[in-house]
């Protein structure tokens, strides 16, 4: 995104990402470098994954970039906001399941596990009462 909201097109994103000369505004080269770097990602993400792809195979083309960093960046930037979402969802789902325990503990709802532990010692139960009833019977 420009300052003023736009998205940025790929020739605004190659662009920011040349280099010029920072040094009369007071910038260091590495300020510089990861500005253009955080300006570059921020339009990388903005666009399309098969656009960002186009643009850095024209980089990798013009030797400005490594072919495995290349294939690293869009990696990078299209899988780790996945992974990010799936351990979000993990914890919600965590928090929604320890939620509807404390609820049904509250109102003295047996959980499932409650039941199958019930239906266990039953089970125990009924075996123990089977073999009382042998021993009497014999």
């Amino acid at each position: 995104m420009t300052s003023d909201g736009a998205s940025m097109t790929s020739d605004d994103l190659e662009s920011s990402s040349a280099t010029h000369d920072d040094s009369a505004n007071g910038k260091s080269p590495i300020a510089t470098g990861v500005e253009s770097a955080l300006r570059a990602s921020i339009g990388l993400f903005s666009l399309g994954k098969e656009e960002a792809e186009a643009i850095i195979n024209r980089m990798i083309e013009r030797g400005e970039l490594a072919e495995k960093d290349g294939r690293r960046i869009v990696k990078d930037l299209f899988e780790r906001p996945k992974q990010g979402v799936q351990h979000i969802n993990h914890k919600v789902e965590r928090a929604v399941d320890e939620t509807m325990i404390g609820i049904l503990n509250m109102l003295n709802i047996p959980t499932k596990s409650d039941v199958l532990t019930l239906s266990e010692k039953i089970n125990e139960l009924a075996e123990k009462v089977e073999a009382l009833s042998k021993k009497v019977s014999s």
